[in-house]
């Protein structure tokens, strides 16, 4: 609920009388939300066309990316901003989509520095061609695995620096305008991670736990400013078929999912960010696992699940063993 509607400079909490009575309403409220509002609207929902519209999107030379640049810049006729520190890929890729028909352009930028990304926006809103972001796409993201003990500080410090700050600092870079305009898309991919912790991933788990509690801030900041026209939008996929994982010799496995291929996971995407959906779960019904059962987490729940389900990284021969002594890397 709106601030507005609680009084200022009081601290604690309403009577017994009306917490019950809103308790009701809330009720009432949230059934009425449901089957009349959001319900119709998740049934119904309809793609829009960002044809001509100008997207952006950190990450973009490779990976997820870069697939994501290619749709909308190809099949979705949407001018595309990549956004990357390898100028190299970045620039392969622009030339690649302007070669088979899209508009793309990159800018060559830092996520972990604020300073890189408010020239980069700049730039972007000094072109003529294109001159403000309606989709703001945050992909760009480091992998660092390893025990907690055994990761050295500038691992942690890397991944926060990409995985969290980047984010941070790219829609701070880019909110504000569409903010004034009161429209606007802002996209963050999350992944499985940004609701289980795992073995191996305490550093990067903790970076995608970090972006769902900011992007639900977000969402609740631009409705107490009733910015309704400016949404948000974040995915939560499980794992990818992408250089981020080859690279790393990776060879995730479960009982129940597979590795998803990227070019299936990037139509996905897109309809979920085209629909402008709240949240998006590939495949789907990972949503039943990282939400219902989440609440259902206890002690022993959690290592039971994880034995049925067998999320793995990598053959269990190539795991990491647990350590017998405590070395910790500076």
């Amino acid at each position: 609920m709106p601030s507005s509607q609680y009084e200022v400079g009081t601290m604690g909490s309403e009577s017994i009388p009306k917490q019950i009575y809103l308790s009701i309403r809330f009720i009432f409220q949230f059934i009425y939300c449901l089957l009349f509002r959001d319900l119709p609207r998740v049934l119904f929902l309809k793609r829009k066309s960002v044809e001509d519209q100008i997207v952006a999107i950190t990450g973009g030379a490779r990976g997820i990316g870069r697939g994501l640049a290619r749709r909308f810049a190809i099949s979705e006729r949407a001018i595309v901003c990549i956004l990357d520190i390898n100028e190299i890929e970045g620039c392969r890729t622009a030339a690649e989509i302007n070669n088979d028909g899209g508009r793309a352009h990159f800018f060559q930028c830092d996520v972990s520095d604020p300073q890189s990304l408010r020239a980069c926006a700049k730039r972007i809103y000094a072109s003529p061609e294109l001159g403000k972001v309606d989709i703001l796409i945050c992909d760009a993201a480091v992998l660092r695995l390893g025990q907690l003990l055994n990761m050295s500080d500038d691992d942690f410090r890397i991944t926060m620096n990409v995985n969290v700050l980047g984010y941070i600092f790219t829609i701070r870079s880019f909110l504000a305008e569409m903010i004034n305009r009161n429209k606007g898309q802002v996209v963050a991919i999350g992944s499985i991670c940004s609701y289980y912790g795992e073995y191996l991933g305490s550093a990067y788990c903790t970076s995608k736990f970090a972006i769902r509690g900011l992007m639900e801030s977000l969402q609740m900041e631009l409705d107490e400013m009733n910015k309704n026209g400016v949404c948000v939008t974040t995915i939560y996929p499980y794992f990818i078929d992408t250089p981020l994982i080859t690279e790393k010799k990776m060879e995730p496995f479960s009982t129940f999912y597979d590795v998803i291929p990227l070019d299936e996971c990037i139509e996905e995407m897109t309809d979920a960010i085209l629909k402008e959906r709240l949240s998006y779960f590939i495949p789907q019904k990972l949503a039943l696992l990282c939400t219902f059962l989440k609440c259902c987490a206890t002690k022993n729940v959690i290592p039971m699940a994880r034995r049925v389900f067998n999320f793995r990284y990598a053959p269990k021969t190539q795991f990491e063993e647990p350590p017998t002594s405590i070395n910790i890397k500076q």
